[in-house]
């Protein structure tokens, strides 16, 4: 627990700086002046209707993808696993860059990712087959990743140049443009899986130890897989269907929980559920702050800082993954 109240403050601390941060710069009083003027007051707006969302739905995205990433790993036993090999993340890139170029855009684009994901993960869960079987699992998503995306690949090259950097920007993954409506979309989202991941980590508890086990203690292992499968999935399309697929959060955020955990003196057994999606949110609110630091009058897309964190911390992961010689990560 001590480690989740340190990840929460922290999380309070930063979201409270990219609150402040930006073309105006806002002092602890100056929020404190803000919100009692109330909705009379000159920089109501900025603060509560365009710089809220958009902190709000990175914590939000950022928590399910964390959330995804951790059940992916712990699923499928590899601290490498992302929920990018679902093929979910692939199907809402095709459904929305179908949109896009199609003309539409706002909530358009929004709803034709969250299609394209239900279809990648009605594919998944078509190929994979009833017994649900790790190696099935993985080979399948990663099949419908690659497919789906040589799909958009060729939507893009063929389409007009405007067109296709709109497409090209929204695949990097960013915040902009947020606003309520759509932070509402993944919050409605976020919290019934926060219920769910509980049974999720008593299921994932008992697969650790087998499947032979996990049956004699009454567990039906395939129903179960797939059903810790779908909350990842389901957590995942949430967050890419609003703010695209950014890249590293869901591989990042379970191993910073457990290092960051262990650094505090705190050893924690089975999957960090919980430690995942609060890290998850920490890597993109920092990844924000990072936008609005750089570049406040010209936002960058939030993902192009995510890769710039994540992509060091691959590589350390794939270096210690090597020296233990079996891919764990402790």
């Amino acid at each position: 627990m001590r480690a989740k109240a340190v990840f929460s403050l922290a999380l309070l601390g930063l979201a409270l700086a990219d609150l402040s941060l930006g073309r105006f710069l806002f002092s602890p009083g100056d929020l404190r002046a803000i919100l009692a003027a109330g909705p009379a007051g000159e920089m109501w707006v900025l603060l509560i209707d365009l710089r809220l969302p958009r902190v709000m739905l990175a914590i939000g995205a950022g928590m399910a993808l964390g959330l995804s990433g951790a059940l992916c790993q712990s699923l499928f036993r590899n601290p490498l696993a992302a929920p990018e090999m679902l093929g979910v993340t692939a199907g809402a890139t095709f459904g929305a860059v179908l949109v896009i170029l199609a003309g539409a855009q706002g909530m358009a684009v929004t709803l034709g990712a969250g299609a394209g994901a239900f279809g990648g993960l009605l594919g998944l869960v078509v190929l994979a087959g009833r017994a649900c079987g790790l190696s099935r699992l993985i080979l399948t998503g990663v099949g419908l990743t690659l497919t789906l995306g040589g799909l958009t690949g060729l939507l893009v090259a063929q389409a007009d140049d405007r067109l296709a950097g709109d497409a090209i920007l929204w695949m990097t993954g960013s915040l902009n443009g947020s606003y309520w409506a759509r932070t509402a979309l993944v919050w409605a989202v976020v919290l019934p899986l926060c219920g769910a991941a509980l049974w999720a980590r008593g299921v994932l508890l008992r697969l650790e130890m087998g499947d032979e086990l996990a049956r004699a203690l009454g567990l039906r292992v395939a129903p179960a897989r797939l059903g810790v499968l779908l909350i990842a999935a389901i957590a995942v399309a949430s967050a890419v269907a609003v703010v695209g697929p950014v890249g590293f959060v869901g591989l990042m955020a379970g191993p910073l929980s457990r290092a960051l955990s262990r650094q505090m003196g705190v050893r924690t057994s089975g999957p960090d559920l919980a430690g995942a999606a609060l890290c998850g949110a920490l890597v993109l609110v920092v990844a924000d702050l990072m936008v609005t630091a750089t570049a406040p009058w010209a936002l960058m897309p939030a993902g192009v800082f995510t890769g710039i964190l994540g992509a060091p911390l691959l590589v350390v992961l794939v270096g210690r993954s090597g020296r233990k010689g079996d891919g764990a990560w402790a």
